[in-house]
C-alpha cells in the first residue's frame, strides 16, 4: 500500500515517481521523463510483431518525417497520452467512446503543458499513416528494411529530438 497522499484509485505511479490521475489531468504530473520511458516499453501493434517495436521508435520516426517543419514536436509527442492510458490498436479505439474521450482531454493538457497545437495538423495524420504504412510491410510483410530499437535506445533517441527541438536540459 503507498501512503502518498497524492496518490488515489484513479491513479498511476509513473518511472520518475509521479503519481498521475487520470481524472485530475495535472499537468505537473506530466513529464516528458515519463512520456519517453513509457512509450519506449510500449509496443506498436498491441505486441504482435515478431520483435519489439515501441512507440517512442514510431514517434521518433513520425518527427523525421516532419523535420524541418513547425510539426515536428507535435510529430514527436502525437502519441504521447499512451504513455499514461496504454496503447490501444486504431480499430478497437473505435469502439471505445470512453477511451477516445480520455485520449482527446489528455492530449489537450500534455499540448498545452509543451507548446504544441492540438488537434494535431493534417501534416502529422499523414506522417503517421505513412509510417503505419511503412511499419506494415517492413514488420509484418518483410518488403522494407527496418530495424527494431531497443527499449533503451528508443527512449535515448526519443529525448535526444525532444531536446533538439525544445532546448530543455535533460540528462539521460
Amino acid at each position: 500500500m503507498i501512503l502518498d497522499q497524492e496518490y488515489t484509485e484513479n491513479s498511476i505511479r509513473t518511472y520518475t515517481g509521479k503519481c498521475f490521475d487520470i481524472r485530475k489531468l495535472d499537468p505537473d504530473s506530466i513529464c516528458i521523463e515519463d512520456i519517453a520511458h513509457a512509450l519506449a516499453y510500449t509496443p506498436r501493434f498491441g505486441g504482435h510483431l515478431e520483435g519489439f517495436y515501441s512507440v517512442a521508435q514510431h514517434s521518433f520516426y513520425v518527427s523525421d518525417c516532419l523535420a524541418g517543419t513547425n510539426d515536428e514536436l507535435a510529430g514527436l509527442l502525437h502519441d504521447a497520452s499512451e504513455a499514461y492510458l496504454g496503447d490501444m490498436p486504431s480499430p478497437f479505439k473505435k469502439l471505445m467512446p470512453c477511451y477516445k474521450e480520455l485520449e482527446h482531454n489528455l492530449s489537450v493538457v500534455i499540448a498545452k503543458k509543451f507548446g504544441i497545437k492540438y488537434p494535431y495538423s493534417m501534416y502529422i495524420k499523414d506522417a503517421d499513416a505513412l509510417l503505419l504504412s511503412s511499419e506494415w510491410n517492413a514488420f509484418v510483410m518483410k518488403k522494407d528494411l527496418m530495424c527494431y530499437w531497443s527499449p533503451e535506445k528508443a527512449k535515448a533517441m526519443f529525448l535526444k529530438r525532444f531536446n533538439k527541438l525544445t532546448n530543455y536540459d535533460l540528462r539521460y
